[in-house]
């Protein structure tokens, strides 16, 4: 936990601090999937199927909000993305027919595009300038505010009964806090765009690191919606305890996350991301055995495994010489995108045709060849 040390400043908690933000609102908006599909009365098959809107609306705006960080600047453009998501929130949770309901997703996953390659370019543009490892622990605020979102926001939905208010709360608060905050981040600019070459011209150095960061947003996004119907169906675990896989491991992705800056500057990026996927094998072992107690532990371990990787792979897509900040962490945020896509679907088709202990075993097969990614390029550096 030696990483939040840095964040007692405010210079650093501040924009860390927008990571919380994105969880908290998201977290929000899947407490009102269900009442969103009942007041439109519509199966869970036509929700999924709106919900595919979202990530086509992220891949859409990578483009357009590379354009926007140019020429607004990184700072600036992370508080506007902030209240963007905040009010795109509005759309999903007031819609009163499925087409709205579909197009005001495709905007909620637009805003939401914003926010993460800006904030994430914002990170990586202070660690730049300050020399100081601080990605790694911001991602830690996300998990930390996603479970904080998912409890504290499911009470206060049960108390208010009113998706519209708590929404309005949930805004006014959060932008309100970062109205406070902005005169630490607000005028950070990036690189002008005459000093990097653009993406476009070169591309190769990126491409192993957004491969690693597609393998384990499968994995990520599979394992959020996959966890508990495998404990439920495969270990035929006590209904009382299905939600604890899932709990174990984003428990265990918050304190890695909190280490990770530590970590990475202990062994260097691709070592990182070696020893990340051997451990997060070894909880795949043993969510592979028939044991709920083993299933469980290795969920956990799975969190931990994973945690550092994917802040790393956005610090090293930032970092890749010859190529803008936000150029870097566009490609890794489509590599993230097309990850959270295809895992479930993938999963859930493999899950289908043989069975979902196969689907987890497959799970492990791609994080081995992660592993040989970051092992050939260790031994390349």
């Amino acid at each position: 936990m030696l990483s939040l040390k840095v964040f007692f400043q405010k210079k650093y908690f501040a924009p860390a601090f927008f990571y919380s933000c994105f969880s908290l609102i998201f977290s929000t908006w899947v407490i009102y999937i269900p009442y969103v599909g009942e007041k439109l009365g519509i199966t869970e098959g036509k929700i999924g199927a709106a919900l595919f809107f979202a990530p086509v609306g992220a891949l859409f705006m990578i483009p357009i909000c590379n354009r926007l960080l140019d020429r607004v600047g990184v700072g600036r453009m992370a508080f506007i993305a902030l209240c963007c998501y905040c009010l795109a929130l509005f759309g999903p949770i007031t819609a009163n027919n499925y087409s709205l309901l579909c197009t005001a997703l495709f905007f909620w996953g637009m805003a939401g595009s914003s926010l993460a390659i800006s904030i994430n370019s914002l990170i990586a543009t202070i660690e730049k300038t300050d020399k100081v490892f601080i990605m790694s622990g911001s991602h830690g605020f996300f998990s930390a505010g996603g479970m904080i979102g998912a409890t504290a926001g499911s009470f206060l939905a049960a108390k208010l009964h009113n998706p519209f208010l708590h929404v309005c709360l949930l805004a006014m608060v959060l932008i309100g806090i970062q109205i406070y905050f902005r005169k630490t981040y607000f005028y950070v600019r990036g690189e002008s765009v005459e000093k990097q070459k653009r993406l476009i011209h070169n591309l190769k150095p990126l491409l192993p690191i957004a491969l690693v960061a597609l393998i384990f947003m499968v994995a990520e996004g599979a394992i959020a919606d996959w966890s508990a119907l495998y404990l439920k169906k495969i270990i035929k675990i006590d209904l009382a305890f299905i939600g604890f896989g899932y709990a174990g491991f984003s428990l265990a992705m918050t304190i890695g996350r909190f280490s990770g800056d530590w970590v990475s500057k202990k062994l260097g990026s691709w070592q990182l991301i070696s020893v990340g996927a051997l451990v997060s094998l070894i909880g795949f072992i043993l969510i592979l055995l028939p044991y709920s107690f083993f299933v469980l532990i290795g969920f956990t371990i799975v969190g931990l495994g994973f945690s550092a990787i994917v802040p790393e792979v956005y610090r090293m897509a930032a970092n890749v010489e010859g190529i803008k900040t936000t150029d870097g962490v566009s490609i890794i945020s489509a590599s993230a995108n097309v990850g959270f896509l295809v895992g479930p679907v993938a999963l859930g088709f493999l899950a289908e045709y043989r069975t979902l202990h196969f689907s987890f075993l497959a799970l492990s097969f791609l994080v081995v060849a992660a592993f040989l990614i970051a092992f050939v390029k260790q031994q390349k550096n």
